[in-house]
């Protein structure tokens, strides 16, 4: 062989050698020596000219580490530094390569890589190669005895970069990411602690041993909740360090194995699935067939379903046996069976197909045709699972049915007849159809509910229905119950005359209609809003939409009637941009779009030590800029968005003064307008008082207002409302008064604080006498009572002077103060008030 290289090759496995000697045979510059077993290879050894050893890890008596440690032992006659090269199987690469570097094997190789087994034993033979590499250690240390000392102890197991600070140490770090990092944590700079933190915002995988002189559990505890992998007290012992280091390093290697571990365990688990899916098909029709898609076995399921025994079936094919009943398969000509056998892939039959069996009996299958492999992966045969989903079929069309129909009423559901409506724009569009939509709501249908049950409220639906229907065309015309006492109804070639018509007669019928259950009579209403599918809509979304705000417009002027859509129908028109309004008062809750204003009351007697001030809301607009209340609470009553406002208002107003003491200071009492729609919100008062033990300010400063309408159009709420709210400590004060028909004769019943004079009284108190009467009988009347007044919109110096001879309590107004942001109600300074008058 002249100057080859003599290798010796260690394999057991006669499989394995071949595959090594064929890796490697055309290299003329090796000699390759096969050998099965120890004593061959341990006797091959004997001879010093062997270069390198290429082994397995599994050599029977002799196992590849013990055999590599014998080589590096020096007791052979072969150099204790020569190759080693080892090749395996092995599911965990990075333990293998962990354990060859422990072991000091050169090379390991995985088995599905032998293809580069030729370039691997060429470099190992290479003379200028360095024989086995180090691990790289960083020591970032300023302490050079430190460093000596590390260096002695070390330098045979890692190759050594030293640092002297902080930023130096990083540095070289992210040149060369060693395999292990020796960090002191006093440095001068940069700290060890900090240096730690930017090499694991790097590399969060990064082992990182920290050396402290101060070695308590809390300093322990530190270093580690760092990310450091280990410490280490200084001074420390040569085998310490060595013993610490070495764990260290390993680090990696143990980290990823465990995840190659978990992977190869997932795979596990997977092929485990598999195999119980498998299992679990035995309770279906199993049919296997040879290469040419012949029949060779049918287990009992399939013998049961085809009609045939085993017997008769073999030798024919799957269409013998079970003819195709579906005219869609036959008219594809589809082979699930042939397509399978070629492809070599798993073919998914049709869902539910119809096959006859030899007694002609219809079955429902479904089928999957997956291929047969022998060991060398080549497909052989194939494998059909068929289920019977005959029944299951049955039950998904009732299911489908059920999901497209209302359960009470049977009548078409939501979801389909969108989908109808979109049906419709759709032949709208290409035909120019005449459709129309009605938008249907049940009248006082609520009053059965809540007096019989909803026992008796499912059978007046179902009455219902029976009516509409019968003066709708059944084979045409599409009603759907929307859920609870709603329908809507499409109508096909039908103008709006004509649906208006339609809509008349229901309403009619519906009026005419007396509902008797467990011995009480009900008559019931319908509110109707139609709405013609015009070139003005381009989705079902616009239309429904429309046809519930025509019903709502219905509603509004009494009920019982109907509304036709108009595109520019005024009521429509308010509805949509009240509609807008909620929407950017959510917006506003949403995104700090809310501010907090204020208005000062003022004494006209000099009794008063603080402030006494209104807040007030303010809401910005598309522009920034604030607007007043009266743009946007009168939608938000109307849609009960109030009470979020007044929760705001409240939270927001407690949480300023809570945070600024110096501003609360100089408040006397604080007062906070409610909406009467909170009255109805049955979790208010608490939420008032959770509110103010949150904020730990004093109740007694603080006054809620109500209008006299909202209170007095609810006596009985509003009067146990305002008594709640007082048992908190709060006052209370009643707004607008005498703007109600009867004020004075509830005034008695309500448990209130203040009274505020309506502000319309006020304007016309110098000109009209009876404005004057007014405001001096409602002063009066509030004195008697115990209670103190508060004039509104007050205005110019002759009114407060007007007021100061009736003797009212306080005065608010513009002529007083003008609202102004919270923001500055520190400038608001009691010793700096407006001069009222002599």
């Amino acid at each position: 062989m002249g100057s080859a290289k003599q290798i010796l090759v260690y394999f057991k496995d006669s499989e394995a050698r071949k595959s090594i000697l064929s890796a490697l045979g055309q290299d003329q510059r090796l000699d390759l020596n096969a050998v099965g077993d120890s004593v061959s290879a341990l006797k091959a050894l004997s001879s010093p000219s062997i270069s390198a050893v290429i082994c397995d890890v599994e050599l029977g008596e002799l196992d590849g580490w013990r055999f590599a440690r014998l080589i590096r032992s020096g007791a052979l006659a072969v150099n204790a530094n020569l190759p080693i090269i080892m090749v395996s199987r092995s599911h965990s690469a990075r333990i293998a390569n962990a354990t060859a570097k422990t072991f000091q094997i050169n090379h390991y190789v995985a088995f599905d890589q032998l293809h580069t087994l030729p370039d691997i034993v060429q470099g190992a033979l290479d003379p200028h190669q360095k024989g086995l590499s180090k691990p790289r250690l960083l020591v970032i240390e300023d302490y050079s005895d430190t460093v000596v000392l590390i260096t002695r102890v070390l330098s045979d197991r890692f190759e050594i970069d030293i640092a002297a600070n902080g930023l130096a140490g990083l540095e070289t770090w992210k040149k060369r990411r060693h395999e292990l990092v020796l960090l002191d944590v006093m440095l001068p700079g940069m700290s060890g602690i900090d240096v730690l933190k930017e090499i694991l915002k790097l590399s969060p995988a990064q082992s990182v041993v920290m050396m402290t002189a101060h070695s308590s559990a809390e300093r322990a505890s530190e270093l580690i909740l760092a990310g450091a992998v280990d410490f280490i007290p200084k001074p420390f012992r040569a085998e310490q360090l060595r013993r610490v280091c070495d764990i260290a390093e390993q680090r990696q290697d143990f980290i990823v194995s465990n995840q190659e571990f978990a992977q190869r365990q997932d795979a596990l688990f997977r092929e485990k699935e598999l195999a119980q899916t498998t299992l679990q098909s035995i309770a279906d029709g199993v049919i296997t067939t040879n290469l040419d898609g012949i029949i060779e076995y049918l287990n009992p399921v399939a013998v049961l379903l085809s009609g045939w025994s085993l017997a008769e079936a073999r030798g024919k094919t799957l269409n013998q046996i079970l003819k195709i009943g579906d005219e869609m398969l036959q008219l594809q000509n589809s082979d699930a069976i042939a397509a399978c056998l070629a492809s070599g892939h798993v073919i998914q039959g049709v869902h539910a197909a119809t096959f006859l069996n030899r007694d002609g009996r219809e079955l429902k299958l479904d089928y999957i045709v997956s291929p047969i492999r022998d060991r060398r992966e080549r497909v052989v045969g194939a494998v059909i699972v068929l289920r019977d989903v005959s029944e299951a079929f049955v039950l998904e069309t009732k299911l489908e049915y059920q999901a497209k129909h209302d359960a009470l009423t049977g009548l078409t559901n939501r979801s389909a007849f969108e989908d109808r409506l979109q049906l419709a724009l759709d032949e709208r569009n290409r035909e120019s159809g005449a459709f129309s939509l009605c938008y249907i709501d049940l009248d006082q249908f609520k009053i059965v509910n809540d007096t019989c049950g909803h026992a008796a409220g499912d059978q007046l639906l179902r009455q219902i229905k029976t009516i509409m229907l019968s003066k709708i065309r059944r084979h045409r015309d599409t009603l759907s119950r929307f859920g609870g006492d709603e329908f809507v109804l499409l109508l096909e070639d039908c103008p709006q005359e004509q649906a208006t018509k339609v809509a008349q007669h229901i309403i009619d019928a519906l009026q005419e209609h007396r509902f008797s259950y467990a011995g009480k009579t009900f008559s019931i209403g319908a509110s109707i809003g139609v709405v013609p599918i015009s070139e003005e809509f381009n989705d079902v979304n616009e239309i429904l939409r429309a046809a519930d705000n025509a019903c709502y417009i219905a509603k509004e002027k009494g009920r019982g009637r109907v509304h036709v859509y108009h595109a520019q129908d005024q009521e429509l028109i308010k509805r949509h941009s009240e509609m807008n309004v909620v929407a950017r008062i959510n917006k506003a809750l949403e995104e700090d779009g809310l501010g907090l204003f204020y208005q000062t009351i003022a004494p006209l007697a000099a009794s008063s030590k603080g402030l006494h001030i209104e807040i007030l809301i303010r809401m910005r607009d598309e522009n920034g800029a604030w607007v007043t209340p009266g743009f946007f609470l009168p939608a938000a009553e109307r849609y009960n968005i109030a009470p979020k406002i007044d929760r705001w208002v409240i939270a927001n107003t407690l949480s300023t003064f809570a945070s600024r003491p110096e501003l609360f200071s100089q408040i006397e009492l604080c007062s906070i307008n409610l909406s009467g729609v909170s009255f109805r919100d049955e979790h208010f008062i608490k939420f008032i008082g959770q509110q103010f033990k949150v904020s730990g300010l004093p109740a007694n400063k603080f006054c809620f207002e109500v209008t006299e309408t909202a209170a007095i159009s609810n006596l009985d709420q509003a009067t146990d409302f305002i008594s709640q709210i007082k048992s908190l400590g709060c006052q209370f004060a009643l707004d607008d008064f005498g703007s109600g028909m009867s004020s004075y004769a509830y005034l008695k019943a309500l448990p209130v604080d203040y009274l505020k004079i309506d502000g319309m009284f006020i304007r016309g108190i110098l000109d009209d006498p009876v404005d004057h009467a007014m405001v001096r009988s409602i002063n009066e009347i509030g004195h008697v009572l115990g209670l103190q007044t508060i004039a509104e919109f007050v205005e110019t110096q002759a009114i407060i002077d007007a007021l100061k001879l009736i003797e009212v309590d306080f005065v608010q107004g513009y002529g007083i103060h003008k609202p102004a942001h919270i923001d500055t109600l520190a400038d608001a300074n009691p010793k700096k008030r407006l001069k009222l008058g002599t």
